[in-house]
């Protein structure tokens, strides 16, 4: 057979299969016209991705130390023994940080704080406080959106002086440390969801040095992160559950000695002492769902 008698003999079976090939009347898969059926249209709405996102409402205040509503008057009024076990409760404590939380109704001593409200005198009586320092107070706020899978950082402490660490007071750092442009964080990141509620993980770090690429390994997160270095406190680690419009606040806890709360929750200056409590209020759990997608993958059915 000649190559052009070859050449005709398959232009005349292209010709009478073609359209057989590339007709798709009787393909189901190939035909978009076909409407999905319930069971479908089910499972193309279970892949639409819902996300929920935790608001919180945050306020950091600082006042003198011998304050009395930061040592007394807002814990009063403060669930300190229903948030966990006792040995947590105990275990932070030791460290010098102290956490309880009030439902609807703020406490008194609180909203003063927050609203910067200053006191006359101081309400336990000093002697090595200056009189203009007797004033001192500050409050600031703001609005945290913590989306599912992610968490934020709060800042507690951000001194330009160097952050001593005694000896054997924190894992790691057995010999002690001086450790330059340190800051102190609170990482909040949600764990678990309800209905009106979650509950969030609480991890007390320590971010010092110089700002620099650094490499991480953790997952889902930038490869070479511009960053300081971390220091996690692992220890003073702890879990809370909250629910819509409950407020959680965390302070320091007197020790004779040096604490991590006290690190976290107290600066000295020359004329006085600060102490800073941290209160977070649930605002919202709420469930953001992403765009459906124009185009149905048929193959998949």
């Amino acid at each position: 057979m000649t190559a052009r008698l070859q050449h005709f003999v398959a232009l005349s079976l292209l010709s009478a299969t073609g359209c057989a090939l590339f007709h798709s009347q009787g393909n189901d898969l190939l035909n978009p016209r076909e409407p999905l059926n319930p069971e479908q249209v089910m499972d193309f709405e279970s892949d639409v991705p819902v996300r929920r996102v935790v608001r919180l409402e945050t306020c950091l205040m600082s006042a003198l130390a011998t304050d009395r509503r930061v040592r007394q008057h807002v814990w009063e009024e403060l669930d300190e023994s229903g948030l966990m076990s006792p040995e947590d409760r105990r275990r932070l404590n030791q460290s010098g940080i102290r956490v309880g939380v009030s439902g609807g109704t703020v406490p008194w001593a609180l909203t003063s704080l927050r609203q910067g409200v200053r006191i006359e005198q101081p309400l336990v009586p000093t002697s090595h406080v200056a009189p203009a320092s007797r004033q001192q107070i500050a409050s600031f706020g703001s609005h945290v959106a913590i989306p599912e899978g992610s968490s934020s950082l709060l800042e507690l402490r951000a001194d330009t002086s160097p952050l001593i660490i005694p000896a054997g007071n924190i894992a790691g750092m057995m010999n002690g440390r001086e450790l330059e442009n340190a800051r102190c964080v609170l990482e909040l990141k949600p764990v678990e969801y309800g209905d009106r509620w979650v509950v969030i993980r609480f991890l007390p770090q320590i971010h010092h040095g110089s700002v620099t690429t650094r490499y991480n390994i953790s997952a889902g997160a930038e490869q070479m992160p511009v960053r300081q270095k971390i220091q996690p406190l692992y220890e003073q680690q702890f879990e809370l559950k909250l629910h819509i419009n409950e407020t959680v606040v965390i302070g320091h806890q007197e020790q004779t000695e040096w604490t991590v709360g006290r690190m976290l929750f107290q600066s000295d200056s020359l004329t006085a002492r600060n102490e800073r409590l941290i209160a977070l209020q649930l605002a919202d759990v709420e469930k953001v769902s992403g765009q459906k997608s124009l185009h149905v993958s048929y193959s998949k059915y």
